[in-house]
């Protein structure tokens, strides 16, 4: 039943975004045998691209698959904490509205109309989590695949925020349930995403890379906010109470309204090691599953951004980017091991959660574990580039970094 309305109000959401007009309108790399990348602009010159490996058959996919979750007693149960779940349902919805527009033809309005569209839902959410698929059919219909591989890794972070945020489940039951939340990710499904921890360099290296944070600056650091609550929400949660975690928002939440979503002076993404690093050293396969799911996501926003690319070039890099990071391309490799190729953060052993091999002058200031998310004053650990935890290490509170000018909140006409 539950499933069935989750279904209807997707459609209804749908239906009101048609009406609307929202669719219309390493740290230095101080490693042996690691060449530091060369940070450039795109440009509409013709690039070498890399050559597309052979691929599985059902890379090719484009039908809409969509797939369950696991059951269990804790599903839903974020809306416990109805502030974050509106703010994550918000989340699907924006970056589904952006993918349209760049797909469509819309891409010189990312900055306005877009934009504009995407900042009024995140302030006045849908109350359930949309199907994203209803609100990107032509994405979708282009890049099935992808969007299947998008849809099971959201399942698992939706699934583990549900679990931490459960009042059904003791700690040690929730700890166990999350280990085989990932088991199920992996197992059942061939579109899971890699736990291993990977060059963040060498993804970010490649001929299209910085095209949409460059051109798009204001969106991306709208996709950069999502993505620093998406992995600050994980410590923030993880071991409190249901009256901890809601009191622990109420500060998150505004931090995340006000300056997160507006930031355009990050120079890379949030890292979850960084942002929740108790859960992140408990978890590390989900912690690196979900920094390489957000890796993707970059990798495919630069595609869809540059200029020097026919559309079918745009598909095969976009199926060579899904393959990089694909669980399945990765089979028996261990952390800790190179493999004599780029792809992975090799100084990270197994039970450790990656940092990514960082481009020269790329620093993370401003994603450090904020003390908001303690409910004590003794300082959390943090690792830093070279994979060492560093204990009684703080970094800046909420309070410290600028708060950046917030766009207007009215309606966006069509």
């Amino acid at each position: 039943m539950r499933h069935q309305r989750f279904k209807k109000t997707s459609l209804l959401i749908s239906i009101l975004v048609l009406n609307t007009g929202f669719l219309l309108d390493s740290a230095v790399a101080q490693h042996q045998n690691h060449s530091v990348p060369q940070i450039n602009s795109p440009t509409s010159e013709p690039k070498s691209l890399p050559s597309v490996p052979t691929l599985p058959s059902w890379m090719n996919n484009k039908s809409k698959n969509h797939i369950y979750r696991k059951r269990g007693i804790y599903n839903d149960a974020v809306y416990n904490l109805k502030p974050l779940a509106l703010d994550l349902n918000a989340v699907a919805v924006g970056h589904a509205l952006a993918y349209e527009d760049l797909v469509t033809g819309k891409e010189k309005e990312l900055e306005t109309k877009t934009f504009d569209r995407i900042n009024w839902v995140l302030k006045n959410p849908p109350r359930f989590m949309p199907d994203e698929a209803n609100i990107s059919p032509t994405f979708g219909r282009k890049y099935g695949v992808l969007e299947q591989v998008f849809d099971w890794a959201h399942i698992l972070h939706a699934q583990t925020v549900d679990v931490l945020v459960s009042t059904k489940m003791t700690e040690a039951e929730k700890e166990a349930e999350i280990d085989r939340l990932y088991e199920f990710y992996v197992k059942n499904v061939p579109y899971a995403i890699t736990g291993l921890p990977m060059n963040m360099g060498y993804l970010d290296e490649q001929p299209y890379s910085k095209a949409f944070r460059q051109e798009y600056k204001k969106v991306n650091g709208l996709f950069w906010g999502y993505h620093w609550l998406q992995g600050s929400m994980y410590d923030m949660l993880y071991g409190k109470t249901l009256e901890e975690q809601k009191t622990a928002y109420a500060t998150v939440g505004k931090q995340y309204h006000e300056v997160e979503l507006y930031r355009t002076d990050r120079t890379f993404m949030p890292m979850f090691a960084e942002v929740s690093p108790r859960f992140s050293q408990r978890f590390p396969q989900i912690a690196n599953t979900f920094d390489n799911l957000h890796m993707l996501h970059d990798m495919i926003n630069d595609v869809l951004a540059s200029d020097s690319m026919s559309e079918k070039q745009k598909e095969e890099q976009i199926k060579r980017a899904i393959w990089l990071v694909m669980a399945k391309n990765h089979e028996g490799m261990e952390a800790g091991q190179s493999y004599d190729n780029e792809l992975h953060d090799h100084r990270f052993m197994p039970g450790m959660p990656g940092m990514g091999l960082m481009p020269e002058g790329t620093e993370h200031q401003g994603h450090g574990n904020h003390s908001v998310h303690q409910t004590s004053p003794t300082p959390q650990p943090t690792m830093n580039h070279d994979g060492h935890w560093m204990p009684n290490m703080t970094q800046p509170t909420p309070h410290s970094i600028q708060k950046p000018v917030e766009p207007a909140t009215s309606k966006p006409k069509n």
